[in-house]
């Protein structure tokens, strides 16, 4: 009985182990791409979600332009793909250039999604929207551009309630005064603005009135309005208000915050009636100043030439009436001398008898920021420059230490 292996080695058309394994070898240089394709199709049927890799008719074909193109010009480029599956799975190039202006073209996949594209290299039926301006436009700005000004029309008129009696007693209030003059106003004049207000108290309160047009507020000034009782109105003019109050008033400074609204009238109201006295303090000042408004200009002739300062609790104020002009104001800081290694704790009024002997207008001890404590130098101003050159050529002293 012969072997099992050579009877089935003779009845096996193929041989041996040594022929399958040829002819599997065989098989694999010749249809390898079939046989991978269609494994790939069994595989792409049970398993849809795969993606299917297509390949050219004719792929010698192909084969033979990469072949002739590297042949004929060194070129290491290949040429360019249709949108297959080899797109998304293959790495995107890397971009070794450096990055560029705004205004240059940048390329590749690490270039910024915002930068500015080629008019020349996009599509021609790309977005309309540009990402920048073109400045390259030189059409003409039209010439003819409107214009709005704007002016203020602010026309003022004002009386005094308090000389009409008849008035007073008719509308007690300042509401019943404002809205009986509003109500009649509104109907009269079209160009009465309807805002009526109260200024000052007493014997100078004042019932001021705004009108947009000069012919209607002077119209309103030469009538008499029956509704409106005995009330007269007259011209009111801050501008000019304020030019007539200059010649009555005088700007108080140096005031330290010891010194109060009640200290300050009490010093100088012995120059005149005082009609108004307020107090006020600058940003991020150590002291204060004050307005002083007098009833009489007569009241402030003293302050013009002969007195620039006056002592208070023992600190020199200086005075400076508000009709001068900046040029004057100036000048009377303009020659100042400094006196050095005072006595400690040495105040203004200490040095008073010394200002008067050398005719100095004034004098000031600069204080400390935070417990107002006299520093040992003081600032003494005089008037010319020849006065103050003489007083400098002296010898000083007080009570035995001499200054310098």
């Amino acid at each position: 009985m012969p072997p099992k292996g050579n009877k089935k080695a003779g009845n096996n058309p193929n041989g041996g182990p040594a022929k399958r394994q040829d002819k599997r070898n065989k098989n694999k240089d010749s249809g390898s791409d079939v046989s991978n394709s269609d494994n790939e199709q069994t595989n792409n049927k049970n398993n849809p979600s795969k993606r299917i890799r297509t390949l050219p008719e004719n792929p010698m074909e192909e084969d033979y332009v990469a072949d002739s193109a590297a042949d004929a010009g060194g070129s290491n480029t290949t040429p360019p793909q249709q949108n297959n599956a080899d797109n998304f799975l293959s790495p995107p190039p890397k971009d070794t250039t450096a990055p560029s202006a705004p205004s240059s073209v940048t390329s590749g996949t690490d270039a910024s999604m915002h930068a500015p594209k080629d008019n020349a290299t996009s599509p021609l039926d790309a977005s309309p929207n540009k990402d920048i301006m073109d400045t390259n436009d030189t059409s003409p700005l039209p010439l003819d551009t409107p214009t709005i000004s704007i002016f203020r029309r602010d026309f003022q008129a004002a009386a005094a309630p308090n000389t009409s009696p008849d008035f007073v007693k008719k509308y007690p209030t300042n509401r019943a005064m404002i809205d009986a003059v509003n109500n009649l106003l509104l109907e009269t004049y079209h160009s009465y603005t309807g805002r009526a207000r109260m200024s000052s108290s007493g014997d100078l309160k004042r019932l001021v009135i705004h009108f947009n047009s000069t012919t209607e507020r002077d119209a309103c000034l030469s009538l008499r309005h029956d509704d409106l009782a005995d009330l007269k109105f007259f011209l009111h003019d801050l501008q000019q208000l304020r030019t007539d109050e200059d010649l009555r008033a005088i700007q108080v400074t140096d005031i330290p915050f010891f010194i109060k609204k009640d200290d300050v009238i009490a010093l100088f109201k012995k120059y005149g009636n005082i009609q108004s006295c307020r107090l006020h303090t600058r940003t991020n000042a150590k002291v204060q100043q004050a307005r002083i408004v007098y009833d009489d200009a007569s009241s402030i002739q003293h302050f013009l030439d002969k007195q620039w300062a006056i002592y208070c609790y023992s600190t020199c104020l200086r005075i400076t009436p508000c009709s001068l002009t900046l040029k004057q104001k100036k000048s009377r800081r303009e020659f100042v001398a400094v006196l050095s290694q005072l006595p400690p704790n040495t105040k203004d009024v200490h040095l008073a008898p010394l200002v008067r002997a050398i005719g100095a207008m004034a004098v000031n001890i600069p204080l400390s920021l935070n417990f107002y404590k006299p520093k040992r130098w003081a600032y003494i101003t005089f008037k010319s420059q020849q006065m103050m050159d003489t007083a400098m050529e002296q010898s000083i002293a007080l009570q035995g230490h001499r200054f310098q």
